[in-house]
């Protein structure tokens, strides 16, 4: 069986905009051509990639979900390729796509972007944005050739970024507010607010330790709608210093102790198979973050 770098291509990118239509568009075909070649690559293998319901529209198959990790793997070692030619023309070429969670692309992404540009101007930059359990099944799907996670990330390959103490911010007016830090056996009966990526697992695993369940109220995507509530009265929110935004009139935060850190790690599915690009995002990463602790100390 043999395929060309556009049939491939043309297959990853239906993968990526969910659409025969916006995928011809990207790569300048028209419908009844990208509509040819699926049906020939799917004759090719013997089995259907791709189909189309009424509730969820255009799905890969089991195997087709498969073999699309295989397709970008074939377009990874291509761009290796590119990136090889160039450097013996004295050229840099490549490109990289990071997966970052919210958080993480306001406080780290915007300045390595940055960085890179500046100082290799050749290199294609592409920028997905996501839960963190959505970034390390990118990972895992090679979706993204870089990502920045948060533990557990067993499944990869990781280089230590930052270390973030954990902090509460509570409402000015709360007993608490008095106390310099504020131990966990504090927050016994205390109405708690939680960001989903990835705190509530290690919120979870701090109050177990001390034999202990959280009182959690609202589970949120974004820090400033927790810090909003707590504004208004609404809980305390456990987050981290390096997250917290500016913090508002009758908003306060304090350490928790004991110190309590969570580790942020730039991940690749396999550090001795990437691309130049990616290996210029982690080295960037690395030298504007790297062994770097953020505490409210």
């Amino acid at each position: 069986m043999i395929w060309n770098e556009n049939q491939i291509r043309l297959i990853v990118k239906i993968s990526e905009t969910e659409s025969f239509t916006k995928a011809g568009e990207a790569l300048h075909m028209t419908q009844p051509a990208v509509s040819r070649i699926v049906a020939a690559v799917e004759e090719e293998l013997g089995t259907k990639l791709i189909q189309r319901n009424r509730k969820n529209g255009l799905v890969f198959t089991e195997v087709g979900e498969r073999i699309l990790i295989l397709f970008r793997n074939i377009l990874a070692d291509f761009h290796k390729v590119e990136e090889l030619v160039a450097a013996e023309k004295g050229l840099e070429l490549g490109r990289v796509h990071i997966g970052a969670y919210p958080t993480a692309c306001t406080r780290f992404i915007p300045k390595i972007i940055r960085r890179m540009e500046e100082e290799h101007p050749g290199l294609e930059i592409r920028l997905s944005e996501g839960s963190v359990a959505q970034i390390k099944e990118w990972l895992r799907t090679r979706t993204v050739d870089v990502g920045i996670i948060i533990p557990p990330n067993d499944d990869f390959d990781i280089i230590p970024l930052v270390k973030d103490e954990l902090v509460i911010a509570l409402h000015a007016d709360h007993p608490l507010a008095q106390k310099d830090s504020i131990e966990i056996s504090d927050l016994k009966d205390e109405q708690l607010i939680i960001g989903r990526g990835g705190y509530e697992v290690q919120v979870y695993a701090i109050f177990k330790e001390c034999n202990m369940k959280p009182h959690v109220r609202f589970v949120i995507e974004q820090i400033e709608t927790a810090i909003s509530m707590v504004q208004e009265g609404l809980g305390s929110v456990i987050t981290t210093q390096g997250a917290l935004p500016a913090l508002p009139e009758y908003v306060v935060s304090r350490q928790i102790k004991p110190g309590i850190f969570r580790d942020i790690h730039v991940a690749v599915p396999d550090r001795k198979d990437i691309s130049k690009a990616t290996e210029v995002f982690i080295q960037t990463a690395c030298s504007l973050f790297g062994d770097r602790s953020i505490s409210s100390l």
